[in-house]
């Protein structure tokens, strides 16, 4: 069994009436990049903020490497790097000056660390360059350099892709690799790109009005349930009239069919197909990840 970095049990958050966090139970393991889903509202930043210290919850307990985070502790916090929402700077300055502001704050002892994290981020050539003619994702790179310059075991990316072109969004999933793979760094990214969250997570939480939906291995949870399997063919009518004496739902797409089949049948179906003599160019899944969140919300 994996070591625990975070662990959250019986997680809540009460502001008056209005509940943003209701009985949420979650954990990620060291060396995870672990996806944190869930619309507008769902709770997420509140449930961030919780274990940042920022908001102090109604109920429940906060485990960061088996230490409960609850009072006035803060500690914990030297293990953790954050960049909740947009990175925010000093226009005014270079990127190493913004950067020594945190290290002078930090108390840090090694000032070459600044160039290490610049370097980490590919920004250490512009490290003279003030913040204020940065593009979006050099930005959002310097953001999370400022992350690491404490060498935390655990950093938390709230939307690091947001507002990037797909280029910036492949750059900064390269990164994340990066930074999970050869630097050891634990992540936990929430993020509404799906198929960022797909590409790059081996788990993930879904969470919808303050509750905890489901949380699992992304390979496994996409595995669940109905699967959209898509075949292409010379003879598209021989598949549809296979499937329909089998009474499994398809549609016609461009020059596909687009069937729903339980993953345990897939291969049977095939081997029917094949002994039926259907001739079959292309069998692919095609359950995506926004498919499988969006039944998950509803």
């Amino acid at each position: 069994m994996k070591d625990k970095i975070l662990d959250i049990s019986n997680l809540c958050k009460n502001f008056g009436d209005f509940t943003a966090v209701n009985d949420i139970s979650l954990h990620v393991n060291k060396g995870d990049i672990y996806g944190f889903l869930g619309p507008n509202g769902a709770g997420k930043s509140t449930t961030l903020r919780m274990v940042l210290g920022l908001i102090k919850p109604s109920n429940g307990v906060i485990l960061i490497n088996g230490e409960n985070i609850s009072g006035s502790k803060r500690k914990y916090l030297n293990s953790i790097g954050a960049l909740i929402e947009k990175p925010d700077f000093y226009k005014n300055l270079s990127a190493f000056d913004n950067l020594k502001i945190l290290y002078k704050m930090s108390r840090l002892k090694n000032i070459n660390k600044i160039k290490d994290v610049l370097n980490e981020v590919d920004l250490w050539d512009k490290r003279n360059q003030k913040v204020g003619g940065f593009s979006q994702g050099m930005k959002q790179r310097l953001g999370i350099a400022q992350t690491l310059i404490h060498d935390p075991s655990l950093i938390i990316l709230d939307e690091p892709s947001n507002g990037l072109d797909p280029q910036g969004q492949a750059d900064m999933r390269s990164l994340i690799l990066k930074i999970n793979k050869e630097m050891g760094i634990t992540v936990i990214i929430s993020s509404h790109i799906l198929s960022e969250i797909e590409k790059i997570s081996n788990r993930m939480v879904v969470i919808n009005n303050g509750q905890k939906i489901v949380e699992g291995n992304v390979e496994e949870l996409m595995q669940n349930e109905l699967l959209k399997v898509s075949f292409k063919s010379s003879d598209l009518k021989l598949i549809g009239s296979f499937l329909t004496n089998k009474k499994i739902q398809y549609e016609n797409k461009n020059d596909c069919i687009i069937a729903q089949i339980n993953q345990e049948n897939i291969p049977q179906i095939l081997k029917q197909m094949v002994e039926s003599n259907i001739s079959i160019s292309e069998a692919k899944q095609m359950r995506t990840l926004e498919e499988l969140f969006l039944g998950l919300i509803k």
